[in-house]
């Protein structure tokens, strides 16, 4: 399989060109090179922008499978202070966060905390261990597969990048705790111009999860990107949360998985299948838990 260097996580492709060349031709040139020159039995493109030179260049072949999804951001420059941010999100969210708040503060001392890596990495990791293993939790329980929530040689290599001094972006791990235990942990890089939201994982007992903690601790960090003049970019997916900050602004992105050979296409149908059969899985374990809410 051909595909992108990269943790295969949910992060936009796109190709590096040279914007001071003729980069539309670049950008045209190259994907007819992997196209042509690449003896691969599969082609894998995440999270190509919609409507983009490599998008349409994509959509010019044929046998594709496509998935779609959307990238919710937010531009914070377009709002002169956070009260007409406020407003733009609407009153009655804001009154449930308001209430989600309160109920969590309820539980215990509510805190909300965050940590420089560089500086702090053993108290950075020991949050990021925790949002893992209940990211995990997460993704069995919704039938959802990613090596990488797993993989201790992705973890070795986060925990070196986001600790390295000599990275050019600054790493911040944000975190909700109620009596100094972790119930919502996101992990963000701040760029020149912009804040990406890389990783996020919530306490999976049902006590703090029904008062949405990752949405609680939004408005911490995001009250701190907006004093930083920095927009926001919340990574793919298509989460209330992130409609919500986002105001439903938002990019469409499609995933592309492009079948080159007899292997290749026997290898898709086969794992098309496999999907399937996960996605009812997780509906048939979801039936009993929402039967027994509705009881």
């Amino acid at each position: 399989m051909l595909r992108p260097l990269g943790p295969n996580a949910a992060e936009g492709t796109a190709i590096l060109v040279d914007p001071e060349s003729e980069s539309q031709e670049n950008v045209r040139l190259a994907w007819q090179a992997v196209e042509t020159v690449s003896k691969a039995d599969i082609i894998h493109m995440p999270f190509v922008e919609v409507g983009s030179v490599l998008d349409r260049s994509i959509r010019r072949g044929r046998n594709l499978l496509t998935d779609r999804d959307v990238a919710p951001f937010v531009d914070l420059h377009e709002f002169p202070d956070w009260e007409k941010y406020e407003l733009a999100i609407g009153a009655n969210t804001r009154q449930q966060l308001n209430r989600k708040r309160r109920r969590l503060s309820e539980m215990g001392d509510l805190e909300f905390v965050e940590v420089d890596p560089v500086t702090t990495p053993e108290y950075a990791r020991e949050l990021l261990e925790c949002m893992f293993s209940h990211k995990k939790v997460w993704a069995e329980r919704v039938g959802k597969r990613g090596v990488w929530i797993t993989s201790p040689e992705y973890r070795r290599f986060l925990y070196k990048w986001i600790s390295d001094p000599r990275n050019v972006q600054s790493m911040r791990v944000f975190a909700i705790l109620i009596d100094r235990t972790p119930i919502a942990v996101k992990l963000a890089s701040f760029g020149v111009s912009h804040i990406d939201l890389n990783i996020a994982g919530f306490h999976s007992d049902p006590r703090y999860a029904k008062y949405s903690p990752g949405f609680v601790l939004d408005e911490y960090w995001m009250k701190i990107a907006f004093e930083k003049h920095l927009n926001v970019d919340f990574g793919v997916g298509d989460e209330p949360y992130k409609l919500f900050w986002s105001s439903n602004a938002r990019i469409n992105v499609a995933s592309y998985h492009i079948p080159q050979t007899l292997v290749g296409r026997t290898v898709t149908r086969l794992w098309r299948l496999k999907r399937i059969a996960l996605q009812h899985m997780a509906e048939l374990r979801e039936r009993p838990s929402k039967a027994h809410a509705g009881s």
